[in-house]
């Protein structure tokens, strides 16, 4: 059996833990410290870095979401959730897109 080194990072839980415990709550405290960062006026290396981090993480929770969506009882709870996800990765990159434009210009 082939393994990859990428296997330490795939979460094998119910999707409830992962939605909220792993996407959710860490997604708005990311969030939280990324516009800190922003209004403190911090270096503009540091900023394109806790953007870098916020979008990698988005990038992983929505893979991880969407891979356990299935292990739910009601089909639908595992739509919406990938539905959400979606919408709030579609968030994040619009928002980071947009505050870097900001900063820039």
């Amino acid at each position: 059996m082939q393994t990859s080194m990428f296997n330490a990072l795939l979460i094998d839980k119910p999707l409830r833990e992962i939605f909220w415990f792993y996407g959710v709550i860490p997604s708005n405290i990311l969030w939280a410290v990324t516009l800190a960062v922003y209004f403190s006026g911090a270096a503009l290396t540091t900023l394109i870095f806790m953007f870098a981090v916020l979008l990698g993480y988005t990038a992983w929770i929505i893979g991880e979401i969407w891979r356990c969506s299935d292990n739910v009882k009601n089909p639908a709870h595992g739509e919406i959730a990938r539905v959400l996800t979606a919408a709030w990765a579609i968030n994040t990159l619009l928002l980071t897109a947009f505050l870097l434009l900001q900063r820039l210009g």
